[in-house]
């Protein structure tokens, strides 16, 4: 009897593999994304896939938050029977992938097992739903919005990870990058933009200059008259001094 080799897709398809997804105390965060991918794999029948969530800093028996029910009451989901689990090496071992909301997750559950190191990931980072800000934060304590915010951030990485590779076994369609704008274009506006501010500085430069000589003359010409003025002040006061005529008075002689 041959044993045909299987390729891995397909043996994705045949195996039932357990997705775990850990949080600190399994109360909110790791619960609402276990009762909310459970949900996805039900609407798109999909059998081979198992879902369960701990918490790396919990005991046994918790109940969810309030919070935590209330907002995921809307995508009719009861999370009123959840109690939590710590997380243990040997569900480490079970688990095919591990599914962390921060890098302390990640870290605690690798610290825990090494068997942890090649199959644990942050959510947000494994399903590529949000790159710039891949850590979901912690609601304990917090408002009601701030539930709402991060279910929905929850639910964003969820709606992409039933369509994963590692679900489905057909690899995701990679999307066409956009065309990058030639560099040379983009150079040629820049140097446009450069000498179009040379000119205009230039322009300035000569607007000024002609400006400095007319303020040159006309201050000289005042310098002038105000030297005229004052030279002729002198002599206005010499005249009347000796009078009208100028010529000087001279007192009669007695005889």
């Amino acid at each position: 009897m041959i044993n045909r080799i299987i390729p891995f897709r397909e043996r994705l398809k045949q195996k039932k593999r357990l997705v775990l997804f850990i949080c600190t105390g399994n109360t909110c965060r790791s619960p609402m994304a276990s009762a909310y991918f459970r949900k996805l794999l039900t609407d798109n029948q999909i059998k081979n896939v198992e879902v369960r969530s701990a918490g790396v800093m919990t005991i046994n028996g918790l109940l969810a938050s309030a919070e935590a029910i209330q907002v995921t009451e809307g995508d009719e989901i009861n999370l009123r029977r959840h109690r939590s689990t710590p997380l243990t090496p040997e569900l480490i071992r079970k688990a095919d992938l591990i599914l962390a909301m921060s890098p302390f997750h990640r870290q605690s559950a690798i610290r825990m097992s090494e068997e942890a190191k090649n199959k644990t990931h942050l959510l947000k980072e494994y399903t590529g739903s949000d790159l710039k800000n891949v850590q979901i934060t912690d609601p304990m304590g917090c408002t009601l919005e701030v539930y709402k915010k991060v279910y929905k951030e929850i639910k964003a990485a969820c709606d992409r990870l039933v369509d994963h590779e590692f679900v489905t076994g057909v690899p995701r369609p990679v999307e066409p990058e956009k065309p990058a704008k030639p560099a040379k274009k983009a150079g040629a506006k820049k140097a446009a933009k450069a000498a179009g501010k040379k000119v205009a500085g230039k322009a300035a430069k000569e607007i000024r200059a002609q400006k400095k000589p007319a303020k040159s003359v006309a201050k000289s010409a005042a310098s002038r008259a105000a030297a005229s003025k004052k030279s002729a002040q002198p002599q206005a006061r010499h005249r009347s001094k000796n009078g009208a005529g100028g010529e000087i008075a001279r007192k009669p002689v007695k005889s």
